[in-house]
């Protein structure tokens, strides 16, 4: 009978469970990627899409006309017949010289007589303290008092018209020898104003002439003293006039590229074209004319005149600045590139060496961009130093047939990275048009983007080839 001690135990074999292995690989790295994900901020994507950007520019412009100055022939007190900015006809009352005061008199005698202003009147009267209150600076608050005493005028000038259309009412001021009234010689648009602009040119400008704080005139209103000889009215009889704008020299090519412009006045909001000329040149900036052959009558009381040119617009492809990125290439000559391999993509022929033999191998490369007879390609896709033959060109082929692949020729474009297929692709882009956050890049371009792709709003903070989902 056989010993129990003679009984031998073997260890168990433990069988390796691939199902265990499987889920701590993939456990470990869903936890790489939580740790990556945690590190690093994920990238934004921006999808491309169709727009314009608009190349305006605003500039307070100098309003200038062929104005025509009248001096008072007597010494009185002045009293206007008809409203500023006004068209006066052939002999029309324009003013009259009271020396005696009895004129004055007669606006106050009668508060029973009608002066109510009528309702087109209002109206305008409306109209021009809304553009004011629109328009005021409180920086510059004399502006106020001058706006006050001009609507105080236009008001006793109507109320002026009123008592003159009333024969009876004039008859009562007694004879020529007080009153001294005075007729338009000509028609035109009248003004009672000075500022020193009368009769200056866009020639004679220069850059002081356009700071709106340095600006002075001096007007008249109904009732004030006047002397012999002084000014008293201006008229404006010509409906060609200009606007001038002072110019950084640099922009002065977009704005002269075409003989007319389209500009926008700011009040009231409406459009007209200029003829543009260059009108004088300093070291910094120039004198750009806009003349106009209609719409005078609108701003024939202004002198500063706040504009905006609607130049011409770009569209395309509208892509954040933020987007884009610089990126250095091979540059690599384009008989030297050629379909070959196992399939129709692109690729060159590179000489290779263990020692003793030299073969040929073709290497598929990807184009990002060409221009004058090279290819850009990226650098990671040959070593510099690589030698290049022509294609079905023997390995021992001459210079003619080589090309070698070097650091110092290389060439930059501007581009952005495309991420349609999880991961930073550079793509190259054409800017037509930029601003200070955006530009318009040309659309559907053979090495660019098309409208709809996804690209990486801030392209600084990856790298090509870098994952992003």
């Amino acid at each position: 009978m056989p010993s129990s001690n003679n009984v031998l135990r073997f260890k168990q074999k433990k069988n390796f469970n691939i199902g265990i292995a499987i889920f701590l690989v993939i456990l470990i790295y869903i936890i790489i990627c939580i740790f990556l994900g945690l590190k690093e901020k994920p990238t934004t994507g921006y999808q491309v899409k169709y727009g314009s950007l608009s190349q305006n520019k605003t500039y307070s412009g100098i309003a200038l006309r062929k104005e025509v100055t009248v001096n008072s022939e007597t010494s009185g007190y002045v009293n206007y017949f008809i409203a500023e900015g006004e068209r006066a006809a052939y002999n029309n009352l324009i003013y009259c010289i009271d020396q005696s005061g009895k004129f004055s008199d007669l606006l106050g005698e009668d508060p029973a007589k009608d002066t109510t202003l009528e309702k087109g009147e209002l109206n305008s009267l409306k109209q021009e303290i809304k553009l004011f209150s629109k328009t005021f600076d409180k920086e510059n608050f004399p502006e106020a008092y001058f706006f006050n005493k001009k609507i105080d005028g236009e008001i006793l000038t109507l109320s002026n018209k009123r008592i003159l259309d009333s024969v009876n009412s004039v008859n009562e001021i007694s004879t020529t020898d007080v009153i001294d009234y005075s007729y338009s010689k000509d028609p035109g648009i009248v003004l009672y104003y000075q500022d020193g602009f009368e009769n200056k040119t866009a020639a004679d400008l220069n850059t002081l002439d356009f700071d709106r704080d340095s600006y002075k005139k001096t007007a008249l209103y109904n009732d004030e003293l006047v002397e012999a000889g002084s000014f008293v009215y201006k008229y404006v009889f010509d409906e060609n006039w200009s606007i001038a704008i002072l110019v950084k020299n640099e922009d002065v090519p977009e704005i002269t590229a075409n003989e007319y412009v389209e500009v926008k006045f700011l009040e009231p909001k409406t459009t007209s074209w200029g003829r543009v000329s260059i009108a004088n040149t300093f070291e910094e900036y120039s004198v750009i004319e806009l003349s106009f052959t209609n719409s005078m009558v609108s701003f024939a009381k202004d002198r500063f005149i706040d504009i905006e040119l609607l130049l011409e617009n770009e569209s395309g492809l509208k892509v954040p600045k933020s987007s884009l990125v610089e990126k250095d290439f091979y540059l690599i000559d384009k008989e030297f590139v050629s379909k070959g391999g196992n399939s129709n993509n692109l690729g060159v022929n590179r000489k290779e060496s263990d020692g003793v033999n030299e073969t040929v191998k073709f290497v598929e490369i990807e184009i990002y961009g060409e221009a004058e007879g090279y290819y850009y390609v990226d650098k990671s896709a040959l070593p510099a130093g690589s030698v290049l033959i022509k294609s079905n060109a023997p390995i021992g082929s001459t210079d003619d047939n080589t090309f070698i692949v070097r650091d110092d020729f290389h060439g930059t474009l501007t581009g952005v990275y495309n991420i349609n297929k999880g991961y930073a692709d550079f793509k190259e882009v054409f800017v037509l048009y930029e601003n200070e956050e955006y530009c318009i890049v040309k659309a559907n371009d053979q090495y660019g983007l098309n409208a709809y792709d996804y690209i990486a709003l801030e392209a600084g903070k990856i790298s090509d080839k870098d994952f992003v989902y």
